[in-house]
This record gives structure tokens, C-alpha cells and sequence, in this order.
């Protein structure tokens, strides 16, 4: 059974009204996507609480103009999480999510493909 999409640009278009402004708030959502993610890996790697609770914090902000609302509100549940609970629970609820964010993050760069110039 194939996986819902992860990618809704439903609220994204709210915001754009000036035509060109959805592929740059695409562009900024997959640069800010990858970037996170990554930090989030490192941190956890080096048990650096507050870099991994940063970067939920970051990702929680932008995911609902982007993302479908039930991994939208996975990240905001996560966030919470990292507030209140040990980092090893954070580190196996973020694990849980990296196939969904990146999904997310291949269905940001296809929808942006037929958008880049030559």
C-alpha cells in the first residue's frame, strides 16, 4: 500500500501571494529541512540536548505550512517531548519520523525539479 503524501502546500499558498513566492518559501522549507535534520542527528550523536530541542523547535514552526498534518503534528508532539523527557526517548521517537521527514524532504525536491532552471 503506498504511503500518503507528506508534502501539503495547502498553507504555504496562503502566504504566497505574489506569483514565485511558493517555490521561495519551498526553497527555504527543503534548505531549513535538510539543515535541521542534520543538526538533529548530530545532536543526538552527541547528546547535545539543547542543539536537538533547537532544531524540533525550528522544524515544529515551519512544518505546518508544509507538511501533511499528521507528521505536522508529530513534530509539535516531539518538540514537547524533547522539553520533558530523557534524550534517549527523543533520539527513538526522532528515529521513528526520519523515514516520514525524508519522504517529505524527496517530495519537496520532486515538486521543486520541474521548477529549477536549466
Amino acid at each position: 500500500m503506498p504511503t500518503p503524501p507528506m508534502l501539503d502546500l495547502t498553507r504555504a499558498q496562503e502566504f504566497a501571494v505574489q506569483p514565485g513566492q511558493l517555490r521561495e518559501l519551498v526553497v527555504t522549507f527543503e534548505q531549513s529541512l535538510a539543515q535541521e535534520m542534520a543538526n538533529i542527528q548530530a545532536g543526538l550523536a552527541t547528546e547535545d540536548a539543547l542543539k536537538v530541542e533547537y532544531s524540533l523547535h525550528a522544524l515544529k514552526g515551519f512544518m505546518p505550512l508544509f507538511a501533511a498534518e499528521p507528521l505536522s503534528q508529530a513534530m509539535t508532539d516531539l518538540y514537547q517531548s524533547s522539553r520533558e523527557q530523557p534524550l534517549d526517548e527523543v533520539t527513538l521517537k526522532f528515529t521513528a519520523l526520519v523515514p516520514n521527514l525524508n519522504q517529505l524532504l524527496a517530495e519537496v525536491r520532486t515538486w521543486l525539479a520541474p521548477l529549477s532552471p536549466l
